[in-house]
């Protein structure tokens, strides 16, 4: 018999956080393999291949993603960090914004110094007509790209900060050693509006590394640093974010290992993501109407960064837990299935489905929905198992106890 009342509230979510949390898309789905794209390249007259690594549960998800296009994408090493890099959503109470999942492409050099260098006119064509559109038509793409290069690839990803200011949202610059014409392209660039400076509102973002044990790169490295940032600081209203990675204790090719994780993260911070902090309190603390907040705080953030930006489900999760808080049984439910539409691959969006029909005395759309968090629990390939038993248990329980 269904018990009512202030009791059965959150009974299956905060039952699941009690045995270990829910599976985050990082810790507990699989990664798929790359695929394998072969584009038959017109401005190349060659054919190249592009690996493409999606995110994980993308076959089951609905939402649109974030791409990250790796210059070397034959080098296994520099892709694999990349896809890692993604995947890192772990939180803290310094960080709470997680990494978002992301679509990582990484584009296979021919000659290097051909592609990057004598031929990078040719190159250059080749990613912004031929493998930016192909990545679009056969994925669920968001526009903002980040575009990330490494010694020659590097300086070659700063020159496209310049000359395509609509294709890449951000640049990773790793171990770049810039000539002085170079380096005045870049801070040209920075401040021209064309390129995004001061006549635009969005952001766009800029991370420069190097390794401690490349002297001669450091020294360029912060030698354009220092002259963006006191450019930039000198704007009343700066449309880009610029910051420094130092690979200590790293040489040129070990520089990567930092250069990438680090500049995604600082790319993605909640500084530039998350919902205003004003917003942010309010729907922690359960202050205020949660679905007019959240709205409002999407807007700020699609608005700073330049282009339509989704609710996280994390922030929509928050908005059901204050309507169920509330007993608002009409409220929860529209913010329930609004969760379930938008990130069906999320066990917690099925089971606050579950806590909000129960609110509104559905017991069999309680047991339907529990029953789908249960499937989707054995459709995902999980990392921590004691932590798929400890779930499965508990919505074996969950179910039973409800039974008609």
């Amino acid at each position: 018999m269904m018990r009512r009342g202030r009791d059965v509230l959150f009974r299956v979510a905060a039952g699941l956080l009690a045995v270990g949390g829910f599976p985050s898309v990082g810790d507990a789905q699989a990664q798929t393999p790359a695929r394998v794209l072969r584009i038959a390249s017109t401005v190349l007259n060659e054919t190249r291949a592009v690996h493409v690594q999606l995110p994980p549960n993308y076959a089951m998800a609905r939402q649109r993603y974030p791409v990250v296009i790796l210059l070397d994408g034959q080098v296994r090493a520099f892709f694999d960090l990349a896809v890692a890099s993604t995947n890192y959503n772990l939180t803290g109470d310094a960080q709470r914004f997680a990494m978002p999942p992301q679509i990582v492409v990484g584009v296979e050099q021919g000659e290097r110094s051909i592609d990057l260098a004598r031929n990078a006119d040719a190159f250059y064509r080749f990613l912004t007509t031929e493998v930016l559109p192909r990545v679009d038509r056969e994925y669920r793409t968001m526009p903002f790209r980040t575009l990330i290069g490494h010694s020659l690839g590097a300086r070659f990803a700063l020159a496209m900060m310049c000359r395509t200011p609509t294709e890449f949202s951000a640049i990773i610059a790793i171990s770049g050693a810039l000539p002085d014409s170079s380096r005045d392209e870049s801070t040209r660039c920075l401040s021209s509006p064309a390129a995004g400076g001061t006549a635009t509102t969005s952001l766009r973002h800029l991370v420069i590394s190097g390794g401690s044990l490349e002297p001669r790169t450091m020294a360029s490295t912060d030698r354009l640093f220092t002259t963006l940032r006191d450019r930039l600081s000198a704007q009343s209203a700066p449309a880009w974010r610029i910051h420094r990675v130092d690979a200590t204790g790293l040489e040129h090719t070990g520089a990567p290992l930092v250069g990438i994780p680090m500049g995604l993260r600082f790319v993605f911070d909640g500084e530039a993501w998350d919902l205003p902090p004003s917003i942010a309190d309010s729907l922690r603390d359960r202050l205020g109407d949660p679905d007019a907040l959240l709205a409002a705080g999407v807007a700020a953030v699609s608005a700073r960064i330049g282009q339509p930006v989704a609710p996280t489900a994390t922030w929509m999760a928050t908005v059901v837990r204050t309507w169920l808080a509330r007993r608002d049984a009409r409220a929860a439910l529209a913010a329930a299935e609004r969760l379930v539409r938008d990130y069906p691959e999320q066990v917690d969006s099925h089971t606050l489905l579950a806590d909000a029909r129960e609110l509104n005395g559905d017991l069999d759309g309680t047991r339907k929905a529990i029953t789908a968090a249960l499937d989707l629990s054995n459709r995902i390939a999980w990392h921590d198992e004691r932590q798929k038993a400890a779930v499965q248990a508990f919505l074996r329980r969950s179910l039973a106890e409800r039974a008609p």
